[in-house]
């Protein structure tokens, strides 16, 4: 029993700190994305929400999702960052897991649910700050990157899952 809770505990924290490493390794790279669509990110950390969502499932990408929110919300600043993570990360991870129980759903079809759905999230947590409904007329906007980064983190998840380090990976 010692055993298996302990392995849990390491590949968590493993994926935590996988997805804190792309979150801040995305701070670091040119964001083309930024002069079409201002506010727009790739979401790299969304790689590894996805591979834990496929491969833990729900609950356990949801203490993953919240523990990256939490810790690069303290790396990012301001408290605004961790309302607009929590709107964003968790109507991404609940529409993801929603999309990937309708069959035919592809990685990159959840992705791009969990994309669009992260955009909503996060203009709709704006508007309840700032008290006006009519920033959800950036929406337009925000998906056009959505449509680009969800293809982009689909294709790179179909392609990590086949790797040696993800191929196996499972909580037992």
């Amino acid at each position: 029993m010692k055993k298996t809770n302990t392995k849990k505990l390491i590949l968590l924290s493993l994926m935590v700190a996988y997805s804190l490493a792309l979150y801040i390794l995305e701070t670091f790279i040119p964001n083309p994305l930024l002069v079409i669509f201002p506010g727009a990110k790739l979401g790299l950390s969304n790689i590894i929400t996805l591979i834990c969502l496929i491969t833990f499932g729900f609950k356990d990408t949801f203490f993953i999702l919240t523990v990256r929110i939490i810790l690069s919300s303290i790396f990012a600043g301001p408290m605004s960052t961790l309302l607009f993570s929590i709107a964003g990360g968790y109507l991404s991870l609940l529409g993801m897991f929603i999309a990937s129980k309708v069959p035919g759903f592809s990685n990159i079809g959840i992705s791009l649910v969990g994309a669009i759905l992260h955009n909503i999230g996060q203009l709709l947590m704006a508007s309840l700050i700032i008290k006006n409904i009519s920033i959800m007329t950036y929406l337009p906007f925000m998906l056009g990157a959505s449509l680009l980064t969800g293809v982009f983190i689909g294709i790179v998840v179909n392609y990590a899952l086949k790797t040696k380090l993800f191929k196996n990976l499972k909580l037992e």
